[in-house]
């Protein structure tokens, strides 16, 4: 049997988890970057359906909601006695921006929707989104997600619009799929307006939908994680890192990381990515 020759990994390149080695992390994720955007979208569309499929029936209905709404709403809600729909994110992220569309209200997604699109596939508990309105859409607002079978607070809204905190959001939530939606306000920041500005129209299955930069998700779970200290939002980071590489743009990342605090962290994941630091 020939000898498989070893691979000379970047000092300081890290898997993404301790059960994979180096060589093996950095194996897949060369196959990964030979992916097209259509492959990579099929891969995250199908993870997320074999996921859901594996516990949503009539009987968890009820579960699940509880577990992402709290008890002192469930009453609020009502349950599909039949099999309940099972929507791929791509397909949740339709019914959602079918509403801001007709509102005309601008928006891209962000989350784990734009990491593992960019970046590794993983599991999407909701998906995210980025919205500028003002207050007297609300009211229109609440209506057309009441219409389209959804649960929405009119009070969360106008709470999240008038709350500065960048992190405060309301929710969405789909009766049929009980699938969930974050939507955050944007704010009156520079970083704010320069990720709407920056987000990128997709080709995705079913329509085009607009998608947080690359770049700008990186910087923006290295916000996140600084509160957080999350490991799945540096798994996230890294696998953007790691799939992009040389297509980002490294000015433009060192820039607002400078801005925003997080430049050492930045560093610190491109050289666990094998890109080295800005």
């Amino acid at each position: 049997m020939p000898l498989i020759p070893a691979l000379s990994l970047p000092p300081g390149y890290r898997a993404q988890s301790e059960d994979t080695s180096p060589e093996i992390d950095w194996i897949l994720f060369e196959r990964l970057r030979q992916l097209s955007l259509t492959e990579r979208v099929d891969r995250y569309c199908a993870f997320n359906i074999a996921m859901r499929s594996l516990g949503v029936t009539p009987r968890t209905c009820r579960a699940v909601a509880l577990k992402r709404l709290g008890a002192e709403w469930i009453n609020c809600l009502k349950y599909p006695e039949a099999e309940p729909m099972i929507l791929d994110p791509i397909a949740f992220s339709r019914k959602v921006i079918a509403i801001l569309d007709a509102l005309q209200i601008e928006y891209y997604v962000g989350g784990s929707f734009a990491s593992s699109i960019y970046g590794e596939s993983r599991n999407t508990r909701d998906i995210d989104f980025v919205i500028e309105i003002n207050r007297p859409q609300v009211p229109p607002l609440v209506d057309a997600f009441l219409a389209e079978d959804f649960y929405i607070s009119e009070t969360a809204v106008i709470e999240a619009i008038t709350d500065p905190d960048p992190r405060k959001s309301f929710n969405v939530l789909d009766h049929r799929s009980i699938e969930k939606a974050d939507l955050f306000i944007l704010k009156n920041e520079p970083f704010a307006y320069s990720q709407m500005q920056r987000r990128q129209l997709l080709d995705l299955p079913g329509m085009p939908i607009f998608v947080c930069s690359a770049e700008d998700i990186v910087l923006q779970k290295l916000v996140w994680r600084s509160s957080t200290n999350s490991t799945q939002q540096w798994q996230d980071i890294l696998g953007v890192l790691k799939v992009q590489g040389n297509a980002l743009d490294q000015d433009y990342l060192a820039t607002w990381a400078t801005q925003l605090g997080v430049l050492p962290e930045l560093n610190r994941a491109l050289q666990e990515a094998g890109f080295g630091s800005t």
